[in-house]
């Protein structure tokens, strides 16, 4: 019995309740309940972009808001003044948002750090000014009010319904695909370009490269969450915080307190960020935003890799590896630690 309960079964375990878990949820909620678990899992998508590109990568970025902004007013502007569907805005919009992040790539390229950290957080606070000014375009302080995603009459679905599966298929996909990066070649280079860039560059790893890459997967789960955003909750003004630097903020936080290197963290994170407030408001509307300032205080001073690096610790205690991770981690403890197979085994660790 010992034997079958190994961390890499609990994982799929643990995903596969969470994900019946996730599909009850339009079918047991008030629709506006509904609206907000949409958001949760629209807020997990720039948190997964930033798991690639901060806690892997090691880039700091605070201006995926505008990213998210880039990518709900494309689709807002397409489906509202030029009457496409919102199947046909969306990867529109996702390339428009790739296309913004390449852009802010190009000074993480010479610049890091704190620096680069307030550059990107420039870019967020420009971006409203910006909607503001484009007013013929984006609707200015009235912002763009679009019809949400309608539901196929096949589903038997409500919008709000399918919205939530559209939302969660999209996620999932994220999910799958930074899991892939982390685990291959291209997660490696970033592993091994967060610890130690002049290791990585002796290695042969291509940093101008890494960066752009990681900086355009990032915007492209950032953007398509803003396109969900737009064509789910019908609205979207320079007002919404996620296109401010709180949106960034947000993301960040959710990032952190989920846990930055795990591909379970930016849900648990998006979660306590969308879902505590909500529920803390039901009980004291005055106290909610206090007790949910604590909250996360507390998580980050004792949890320092996040939830889910804290669950991740507590079931290396109790549970054997698989007899793949124990021949990695025999392996690694006779390599050099920047050698090129301990990187890809601690990639692989993070993610798992």
């Amino acid at each position: 019995m010992r034997r079958l309960l190994t961390k890499r079964n609990l994982f799929f375990v643990v995903c596969a309740v969470a994900l019946v878990f996730a599909v009850t949820i339009p079918f047991t909620n008030l629709p506006f309940v509904v609206q907000n678990y949409t958001r949760v899992l629209i807020v997990a998508l720039p948190a997964i972009g930033l798991s690639m590109l901060t806690g892997f990568g090691g880039v700091t970025s605070i201006g995926h808001s505008a990213l998210f902004g880039i990518g709900a007013y494309t689709a807002a502007i397409l489906v509202k003044d030029a009457g496409w569907e919102w199947y046909a805005a969306f990867p529109v919009a996702v390339v428009f948002a790739t296309v913004g992040g390449l852009a802010i790539s190009v000074p993480a390229l010479r610049i890091k750090g704190l620096y680069l950290a307030i550059i990107t957080m420039a870019i967020a606070a420009m971006f409203p000014s910006l909607i503001l000014k484009l007013k013929d375009l984006t609707g200015g302080n009235l912002g763009k009010v679009l019809p949400r995603m309608p539901a196929p009459e096949w589903t038997g679905l409500a919008s709000d319904q399918f919205g939530f599966f559209v939302a969660l298929i999209v996620v999932i996909a994220a999910m799958v695909m930074a899991h892939n990066v982390a685990q291959g070649r291209s997660g490696l280079a970033l592993v091994a370009m967060r610890d130690n860039e002049t290791a990585a560059v002796a290695m042969g790893v291509d940093i101008a490269r890494a960066k752009i890459g990681v900086f355009a997967l990032s915007a492209a789960f950032t953007g398509a969450a803003g396109a969900l955003f737009s064509v789910t909750q019908g609205v979207i003004s320079s007002d919404t915080v996620y296109v401010t630097v709180g949106g960034s903020i947000e993301f960040l936080a959710a990032l952190v307190v989920g846990g930055s290197t795990s591909i379970l963290g930016p849900i648990i994170g998006a979660a306590i960020a969308e879902r505590l407030p909500v529920m803390l408001s039901e009980a004291d509307p005055v106290l909610a935003q206090v007790i949910y300032g604590a909250v996360l205080i507390i998580v980050v001073l004792v949890m320092r890799d996040g939830i889910a690096g804290a669950i991740g610790r507590l079931v290396d205690r109790i549970l054997p590896s698989t007899p793949r991770t124990r021949t990695a981690q025999q392996t690694s403890t006779t390599e050099q630690p920047h050698s090129r197979g301990s990187s890809a085994q601690l990639a692989r660790k993070e993610m798992a």
